[in-house]
């Protein structure tokens, strides 16, 4: 299934507007990748996130949460935030279906899980998850991490340590 980020890619990434934290445009990191699973987050320049997705055949919903959780916290995790959408390769785009056909059958389909943190309280909306994308002399290790709306740190607090 090698073809499968190459799909995502072609017929699943976009651009927009970076959400509670700025106004500028975000476009989808990779954060992992392999044959039959991309895990991707949609980032501002600065490293803010406005929405984690997962695109999968079969996706693990536990495995997705579990990891969300592992690394911003589980306060910061509702089960009711996570999405389950089921893409067809016709809502796609020209070219979409049929090449989702060929790899999964008449009628293939897959799925995408994404998320988005809903802060409710002043204090929540005082943080914002970011990734830990680096700066121009340390590499970032690709994580999701929490930290002030204001920060604008591109790197978790790990990462930030190592650089120092």
């Amino acid at each position: 299934m090698a073809w499968f980020p190459d799909f995502v890619g072609k017929y699943l990434t976009f651009t927009c507007k970076c959400y509670r934290h700025c106004d500028k445009p975000t476009a989808i990191k990779v954060i992992s990748q392999d044959s039959d699973r991309v895990l991707g987050a949609y980032v501002c320049p600065d490293g803010a996130v406005s929405q984690v997705v997962y695109f999968s055949i079969k996706p693990n919903l536990t495995w997705f949460e579990k990891l969300l959780s592992d690394q911003v916290g589980r306060e910061n995790v509702q089960t009711r935030d996570i999405r389950l959408a089921t893409r067809h390769g016709w809502e796609l785009g020209m070219g979409a279906q049929p090449e989702l056909e060929s790899k999964l059958g008449v009628g293939g389909s897959m799925s995408e899980v994404y998320w988005r943190r809903y802060p409710k309280t002043d204090d929540q909306k005082q943080k914002i998850v970011s990734l830990c994308i680096g700066t121009k002399s340390s590499a970032g290790c690709l994580k999701l991490f929490m930290q002030e709306k204001e920060s604008n740190e591109r790197l978790c607090p790990a990462c930030r340590a190592k650089a120092t």
